[in-house]
């Protein structure tokens, strides 16, 4: 799809118009999947929360939610935020599960996409007592913050998901991503002494033995194990219906500690229904490299909440 609108509705035509049972959906920029919706093909990957045919492996507005709750796991009970001005609905999702761990929400700081000069929005936090900071910012904005944030002269602990700290961004901020928490919904790429990274590295190599270890390989990984489960489950002609029921009937599916076992079992909030991997997990950067920090939390309850 190349990450277009445009380019993503060409190939969901064409799914439609081959009459494919399923979808195995990546990460694009631009996703509006009702046609598939509409089509009754299921769609598996990244996809979104709420369409009775979506199966998401990652929810993004969920590993907001995560993001909250990892930071009040490192200890910190004062928690200020730092996001891109527009977004407050995903700083909601961080402040919900803070403060679901008891901490409190002390200070958040809206910063325009082209701002050249953080330090303000980080006088602010650091003025209302923060003790630790979640950024929300694109890429390049981010190395911003954490820039700020170091000189500030606090000590801070400071967290964001993966999406935003990805391997590129950890990369060019080296050092001073130390001690950084980087939330994931699964295993990180690092974690290769887990036996779960292991198995995708070596399933991906044994197609491609130049596959480079992603995130986006991980969540494809995953995601081609669910289907494969779901297809055993079959009998006939596998269609999106009989496909869709298959995968709805997912039960204790082993994912190799990359996630926990998937259930398909829909949670009873509207906005989160069919969010399934309902979970997160800490990593500290050390080195370059992450490292992680206790086991998977389940953050079902919170999202249940209304």
């Amino acid at each position: 799809a190349k990450g277009t609108s445009g380019g993503y509705q060409i190939c969901a035509r064409q799914a439609i118009t081959e009459k494919v049972a399923g979808v195995i959906q990546g990460f694009v920029t631009a996703q509006d999947q009702t046609a598939l919706t509409k089509a009754g093909i299921p769609v598996v990957g990244v996809s979104d929360d709420t369409s009775p045919n979506s199966f998401p492996v990652s929810s993004s507005f969920a590993l907001y939610v995560s993001l909250g709750v990892g930071l009040a796991n490192t200890g910190c009970t004062r928690l200020g935020i730092v996001y891109l001005d527009g977004s407050d609905f995903l700083i909601d999702y961080i402040k919900r599960g803070f403060e679901s761990r008891g901490g409190k929400e002390v200070a958040r700081a809206p910063v325009a996409a082209n701002a050249a000069d953080l330090s303000p929005a980080v006088a602010k936090l650091t003025g209302a007592g923060a003790t630790c900071v979640a950024v929300s910012l694109v890429p390049s904005g981010a190395a911003q913050a954490l820039t700020a944030l170091r000189q500030s002269g606090r000590t801070l602990t400071i967290g964001g998901i993966s999406a935003i700290f990805n391997e590129d961004l950890l990369s060019s901020l080296g050092s001073l991503a130390n001690g950084l928490i980087v939330v994931d919904s699964q295993l990180n790429t690092h974690d290769t002494a887990a036996g779960g990274i292991g198995q995708v590295q070596a399933d991906a190599r044994a197609v491609d033995s130049k596959t480079k270890l992603t995130e986006q390989a991980v969540v494809a990984w995953i995601a081609a194990r669910l289907v494969g489960s779901a297809l055993r489950s079959t009998s006939g002609e596998v269609t999106p219906v009989s496909l869709t029921a298959a995968l709805n009937g997912l039960r204790g599916v082993d994912l190799a500690g990359v996630v926990p076992p998937w259930i398909s079992q829909p949670l009873d909030n509207p906005s989160f229904r069919r969010v399934f991997n309902h979970y997160g997990v800490n990593y500290e950067i050390s080195g370059g490299k992450a490292v992680r920090k206790g086991d998977f939390y389940d953050i079902a309850p919170i999202l249940r909440t209304k």
